[in-house]
C-alpha cells in the first residue's frame, strides 16, 4: 500500500524553489519507496492493456511511446500521487495556494524509442514570446522505473526557462544539457518553460514515468480535470484533490448573486 509520507521542510523548499526559479529543475531522490514505486507501475500496465482493449492507441515515436490518459480516476495510486504533500508543497510555493493540477498522465519510453524534439511545456507552447517572466506551471516526473542515461531519462537546459521563449530550430542541440538521473521513487520537477526533452532508450526495458502538470488556478488546464472523478467517487476525498480537480473554482453569476463550481456533470451552485 502507497505511503504518503510528510511535506518537505521549509529549508528543503527553499532549495527546491531556487533551483526551480534559477536552474529550472530539481530531483528529490526517493520521495516513495521502490516497492511503492512497483505498485504504481504495475497499475500503468494494467491501464495499458485496458487502453489496447479499447482500441486506444495514445502512441507516438514510431509506435515505441505510449501515454496513457485520464488516469486520475482509474487507480486510487494516482489520486494519492497527484496530491502527495511533497508535491502540492512544492507547487503551491512557486505556482500559488490555489494551484490546480493540469493534467496527470503516465509515459512509457519502450525500447528502441528515439529521443524526443526539445520542447517547452504548456501553456508555453501556445504563447508567443516573450513569455511572462513569472511562474505559470510546472512540470512533475514520477520515476516508476529507475532513470539512467541509456534508457531514456529526461534532459534539461539549465537556465533555459530565463530565455522566455521556446528553442529556435537546431539551437538546443548546440547548448549542454543535463539528464535526470535519479532512482525509482524519486521525482524531477521542472519548470514549464524549460527546454527539455527525453533521451532515447537504448536498453530492452521500457522506462516507465508519471508527468503531473500543475498550473496556477488563472490557466485553463490541458484535461478536463474536473470530470475524471463523479461526484460520488470524490465525495470521500481530501479538499486537497478537490482543489487540484478545479472542483473549487469559483464561475461567478452575477446576475444571481452566488458563485458555482463545476461537478462531474455540469455545475452546482456554490
Amino acid at each position: 500500500m502507497l505511503q504518503i509520507k510528510s511535506a518537505l521542510d521549509s529549508e528543503r523548499l527553499d532549495v527546491v524553489e531556487r533551483d526551480l526559479r534559477e536552474v529550472g529543475f530539481h530531483i528529490i531522490e526517493n520521495v516513495i519507496t521502490a516497492e511503492e514505486a512497483d505498485e504504481a507501475r504495475a497499475a500503468v500496465w494494467k491501464m495499458v492493456e485496458e487502453d489496447i482493449a479499447k482500441g486506444h492507441d495514445h502512441s507516438y515515436g514510431n509506435g515505441k511511446i505510449r501515454r496513457v490518459w485520464a488516469i486520475v480516476g482509474k487507480s486510487s495510486i494516482f489520486r494519492r500521487l497527484i496530491q502527495h504533500p511533497t508535491v502540492v508543497a512544492v507547487w503551491k510555493r512557486m505556482l500559488g495556494e490555489d494551484v490546480i493540477a493540469s493534467t496527470f498522465t503516465a509515459n512509457i519510453v519502450g525500447p528502441g524509442a528515439p529521443e524526443g524534439g526539445w520542447h517547452i511545456d504548456y501553456p508555453y507552447w501556445a504563447m508567443q514570446a516573450p513569455f511572462p517572466s513569472g511562474s505559470l506551471t510546472g512540470q512533475t516526473v514520477w520515476m516508476l522505473d529507475d532513470f539512467t542515461e541509456e534508457n531514456g531519462a529526461t534532459a534539461c537546459i539549465p537556465g533555459s526557462h530565463k530565455t522566455l521563449r521556446r528553442p529556435e530550430l537546431g539551437e538546443a542541440e548546440k547548448s549542454e544539457s543535463s539528464v535526470a538521473v535519479a532512482p525509482k521513487g524519486s521525482i524531477l520537477f521542472t519548470n514549464g518553460a524549460i527546454w527539455h526533452q527525453s533521451r532515447a532508450n537504448r536498453t530492452d526495458t521500457p522506462r516507465v514515468g508519471l508527468l503531473g502538470m500543475y498550473n496556477r488556478s488563472v490557466i485553463y488546464p490541458q484535461e478536463d480535470m474536473p470530470r475524471q472523478l463523479t461526484d460520488a467517487e470524490l465525495a470521500a476525498e481530501s479538499d486537497t484533490l478537490k482543489q487540484l480537480l478545479g472542483r473549487n473554482i469559483p464561475f461567478r453569476d452575477p446576475d444571481h448573486g452566488h458563485n458555482w463550481h463545476r461537478t462531474d456533470s455540469g455545475f452546482r451552485q456554490a
